[in-house]
């Protein structure tokens, strides 16, 4: 089998989740302990989901958006 670090069920150790997200090992261990962060448990060792990781970080970037379109000028329609 040949794995394809770009392919959706692409499975990752946490050396290889912070290499992915540009981010020290330190911080993801940090963010698993807190449960901040999806991941899997496979005995002892914390897996990352390549798919979870990126509907992760496009879930926090759209909660950011939300958050900043009122300072960018945008107020929206009131819907009814």
């Amino acid at each position: 089998m040949i794995y394809d670090p770009t392919a959706v069920n692409y499975v990752m150790n946490t050396l290889q989740a912070a290499s992915y997200l540009g981010v020290p090992k330190d911080l993801i261990d940090d963010l698993v302990a807190k449960r901040n962060i999806p991941f899997t448990k496979v005995g002892d060792r914390v897996v990352f989901s390549k798919a979870a990781l990126d509907y992760w970080i496009y879930a926090k970037s759209m909660e950011n958006l939300q958050d900043d379109l009122p300072n960018l000028g945008f107020q929206g329609r009131k819907v009814g």
